[in-house]
């Protein structure tokens, strides 16, 4: 039985599989922009300020949690 990737889009919580300039493997962040084979992962501190907007390949990233958005019938 073939597995089934998660569709990673904007505003879903991810985590870096590998690392990813100074950002270590298991560093989590959200997609704020979703370029198909490439997202811009919002790295952030805990006060919630932006510290990097890395654009990574979808292959480096890990769904931790999948968000959609009131009425949104594509996932």
């Amino acid at each position: 039985m073939a597995t089934v990737e998660p569709d990673i889009t904007e505003i879903d919580v991810v985590a870096l599989t590998q690392r990813v300039g100074k950002w270590p493997a298991g560093t989590r962040g959200a997609v704020v922009i979703d370029f198909g084979d490439d997202k811009m992962v919002e790295i952030a501190n805990d006060r919630g300020e932006t510290l990097d907007l890395p654009v990574i390949p979808v292959g480096k990233l890990e769904l931790v949690a999948a968000y959609r958005y009131e009425g949104d019938d594509e996932r």
